[in-house]
């Protein structure tokens, strides 16, 4: 669980950090990375899975392993940028 000092909760989404701790490949990166999911990502998750909520951050705590996980996944796979971007289409739709 990301501590609440940790999150930057923002006007258009949440800043967190995520640290890869498992193998991808032949690669183990264990550097901290910025991540960032909107609030319209967290507002359709939440409608998606019937959790009635419009406080991103409850949405974020709520989903926040598979929100975590994604971000991981995400950083582990080499994606670039600024903040890695956990979008809406990174969810799948196994749990709903």
């Amino acid at each position: 669980m990301i501590q609440s000092s940790q999150l930057d909760v923002g006007t258009t989404g949440i800043r967190f950090p995520v640290t890869p701790s498992f193998r991808f490949g032949s690669q183990r990166t264990m550097s901290t990375h910025t991540c960032f999911v909107s609030n319209q990502t967290l507002n359709d998750l939440a409608a998606r899975r019937l959790f009635n909520s419009y406080l991103p951050e409850e949405v974020f705590r709520r989903y926040e392993q598979e929100i975590t996980g994604i971000a991981a996944r995400l950083a582990q796979a080499g994606v670039s940028g600024a903040a890695l971007v956990v979008r809406y289409e990174n969810f799948t739709a196994l749990n709903d």
